[in-house]
Parts: C-alpha cells; sequence; structure tokens
C-alpha cells in the first residue's frame, strides 16, 4: 500500500473528525473499495475466501454494501501459512508483531507495517485526548504481557524522550502492595489495565486506607468492566473510568462517549457490525456477535473479520453530536453463553448486566458459574452485608433471566483468588472452574 494513503489518513485524522456523519461514511466507503481491491489481488487467504463472491470494490458506494462478502474467522487465518495471511511479497521480519495473550485458548500473531502501526497508534491517542488526557501526562500501564508495537520503535522511543505523552509499564502480574508502590513513585496522569487488575490494586488501597495519586482518569479495557468494578475502582482513585473496547487486530475499536451515551465506535479506523446468529444485522439496541473490519491494514488484512466477541448495537449516530456510530454495551466474549435446556442459550451479561440498574454498592466482585445446564450460581463477593431484599431481588431477577427449569443459586464467598498471568473470568461454563482458579 502506498505510503500517500497512510500519510493522507494521518494528516485527516491527527484530530477530531470534521464533516458530519456522512463524511463519515463516504470516507468507510472509500478505504473499503481500496483494502477490498488490494485482498482480492495481493492477499491469497482473501482471494480464495471470497471465490464466487459477487462484488466489485468500485461498486462498494456505502459500507453496507460490505456485507456481500462473507465473514472470516481466526481458524479460517490460522489455517493457512502466515504468507497466505499478509499481503504478497511482505517479508515478515519486518514487520511489527503483536501475540495475543490466547485468552480464547488460541494464541494468534498479528503483523503491521511500522507505518501502521503508528497510524492505528494515533487513533487511540484521538480518543484519550477525547477523554481528557494531555499531551503531557504520564501514563502508566500495567501489564501482564512485554510492551511492544509502536512504543518498541524508534519514534516511541523519541516520543517518549521528549516528553511527549509519556508512559511507563509497571508489572501487572506483582503484588498489590508492589503496584500501589509504583504508582506512588510514577505519579500518572493515566493509568491504565485490565478492570480486575485496577479493581484488585484498588481494594487494597480501600482496605489499608491507602493515599492514592490523583490521575486525570482511568482507563479499563480488555474485560468487561462491570459496574461494581466501576465503583471500587473510581472510589479508590477518585478520578472517572474510561473504558475502551480493543482488539489487537485493530487496536482501538471504542470507547466511552464522554457525555454517556454508551461507546464511540472509531469508525475511520475500523466498520463494525453487530450480527445475529444468521449473520444479519440486529436492531439499534439488540445484542449480537461483533465482525470488524480494519480499514487501514494492508499487510495482514481483517475484513469483515470475527472477533469473538458480542456488544448491543446503539445510534448510528451519537446523541452528543460526534460523528460517530455507537455500541450501548460490551458483553464480552461470544463463547461465553450458558447453554440451557431445549437448546436455549443465554449470555450472562442478561444476568450481571441487571446488577447496573440497581443499587447494588454492596456488590465488590462477582463471578457467574455454570455447574450444570439446569443449574447456574452466581458467586458474590461483598464489600458489606447486603441489605433486607438485595438477595431477594438477584435470586428473582437471575430466575427471571434463566427461565424455567434451571436453578439460580447465589453464594457469597470471601474473594475470587487472582490466577497469574491471566484475565479475571467473570463467568464460568460447565467444568471449567479448575481453568479459572
Amino acid at each position: 500500500m502506498s505510503f500517500a494513503e497512510h500519510a493522507n489518513t494521518l494528516f485527516r485524522h491527527w484530530r477530531p473528525p470534521r464533516g458530519g456523519r456522512e463524511a463519515m461514511r463516504r470516507f468507510q466507503a472509500r478505504k473499503l473499495r481500496s483494502i477490498v481491491a488490494h485482498c482480492r489481488e495481493h492477499v491469497a487467504v482473501y482471494r480464495d475466501h471470497w471465490r464466487g463472491a459477487a462484488i466489485a470494490p468500485s461498486s462498494i458506494g456505502v459500507p453496507e454494501a460490505i456485507r456481500s462478502l462473507p465473514p472470516i474467522a481466526k481458524d479460517d487465518l490460522r489455517a493457512r501459512p502466515l504468507r497466505d495471511t499478509l499481503a504478497d511479497g511482505v517479508d515478515p521480519a519486518t514487520l511489527v508483531r503483536h501475540d495475543t495473550s490466547g485468552s480464547s485458548g488460541q494464541p494468534f500473531a498479528i503483523h503491521r507495517s511500522l507505518l501502521e502501526e503508528h497510524v492505528l497508534q494515533l487513533f487511540r491517542l484521538r480518543a484519550l485526548a477525547d477523554a481528557g488526557m494531555r499531551w503531557t501526562d504520564r501514563v502508566v500501564r500495567f501489564r501482564q504481557l512485554p510492551a511492544g508495537g509502536a512504543r518498541a520503535t524508534w519514534p516511541g522511543r523519541l516520543r517518549r524522550a521528549l516528553g511527549i505523552h509519556p508512559d511507563a509499564d509497571v508489572d501487572g502480574l506483582a503484588g498489590a502492595s508492589e503496584m500501589l508502590d509504583a504508582l506512588a513513585r510514577q505519579r500518572p496522569g493515566v493509568v491504565a489495565a485490565y478492570p480486575s487488575t485496577l479493581r484488585y490494586v484498588a481494594e487494597r488501597a480501600l482496605r489499608d486506607h491507602v493515599s492514592m495519586p490523583r490521575p486525570r482518569f482511568v482507563m479499563s479495557g480488555g474485560e468487561v468492566l462491570d459496574a461494581s468494578a466501576r465503583r471500587t475502582i473510581s472510589d479508590a482513585f477518585g478520578a472517572p473510568i474510561v473504558d475502551v473496547y480493543g482488539a489487537h487486530e485493530f487496536n482501538l475499536i471504542a470507547w466511552e462517549c464522554p457525555n454517556g451515551h454508551g461507546y464511540h465506535v472509531c469508525d475511520d479506523n475500523v466498520l463494525v457490525e453487530v450480527l445475529d446468529d444468521d449473520d444479519r444485522p440486529v436492531e439499534v439496541g439488540g445484542a449480537g456477535h461483533v465482525v470488524a473490519t480494519a480499514l487501514h491494514s494492508y499487510t495482514m488484512p481483517f475484513v469483515r473479520y470475527r472477533t469473538g466477541d458480542r456488544a448491543v448495537r446503539g445510534p448510528d449516530a451519537c446523541p452528543c453530536g460526534q460523528p460517530y456510530s455507537t455500541l450501548l454495551a460490551i458483553e464480552g466474549r461470544a463463547t461465553d453463553v450458558l447453554r440451557l435446556p431445549g437448546g436455549r442459550f443465554v449470555h450472562p451479561y442478561r444476568i450481571t448486566g441487571a446488577l447496573a440498574d440497581h443499587d447494588a454498592d454492596w456488590i465488590g466482585q462477582h463471578r457467574l458459574v455454570q455447574v450444570a445446564t439446569d443449574h447456574v450460581v452466581l458467586e458474590i463477593a461483598a464489600r458489606r452485608t447486603p441489605g433486607p431484599g438485595d438477595l431477594e431481588r438477584l435470586r428473582a431477577e437471575g430466575a427471571q433471566a434463566l427461565g424455567a427449569g434451571v436453578r439460580f443459586d447465589l453464594a457469597l464467598v470471601d474473594g475470587f483468588a487472582r490466577g497469574p498471568g491471566r484475565k479475571f473470568r467473570p463467568y464460568v461454563g460447565m467444568g471449567e472452574r479448575a481453568a479459572a482458579e
């Protein structure tokens, strides 16, 4: 792909986009024509996957036209040699590589050119600026995996040397005391981590009455952020929480609207579709599978890629006035579903999501465990003794969500083990408890 195309993107999108929603859609359509033509000509896996698809790149006049192409899954890419997933003639040794954590059980490596890496990072920085970050704010990240990508290249090192968006890594596998000490030394403007890591640190700080640095905001991502975690983290840090939704394949996908209207989709970086089980678009307010297309990844393209996540579709234009489409909620991994008697499926968010709609500040942390097809348990680590009616209300809501023929229990527990090197699993399927510990 030409340098001029990425340079144009850098010039146009270093600041919030202008021109309204229709201008955004025209930009998406132009990028889709470009990326589809590139894949047909230069990427073997898509040449094969799209064989027989009746669409010409030049015919993509609106983003919806891409629905004529079949979605592709991670397994489809993993089944092919690396050279088939990269553009013809690309040398993998020259690329930036991202290794996923394998939270789905299938580790996967993503490759990008250095220029693509910086283009994608630009969108994340723009979102952070939208949330209130200043260019001198230090970003402290709790990491479970080694840092890489743009931060490991010479432009990233130069940026840090000049004090522009300075950042620092903290061992996300360390004990709470060590992480609190690191925060005190770093004096961050922004703290970023998995919600479970942030909660772990926050609970220790609240328990031991530790005086915490007050960042401009706390950024969570990589896991579902529930209402109880948000309260605990915000109480400890004394700062607002900005939740982001991303994936290694795309970098930033969406971030919370500053005005509380769900999540802004980073439409000039990625085209997001929320589809039902038959790959049809859901209505606004409906939940479905997230299928995404990277608009700037030509080295290793992702076109109508099944992310394995579920989300709730929001309005196509955010009520706040910014030209982004929206997601109302991020439900988590699509594989985290409860399989119930009679072939019924219920996503755990239908139970745990209700906690955000009520005064449930007594809940410190929770985990939903499916013991059997007809038996589900909600485990709760309480911050305080639940009040009259709290448990009864949760039992009634859980039973209603699961329907007849399913036993729903509540279990109060002291806490949850923090497995080294793993994200906290808020949903545990049948036979998976040992793996979640």
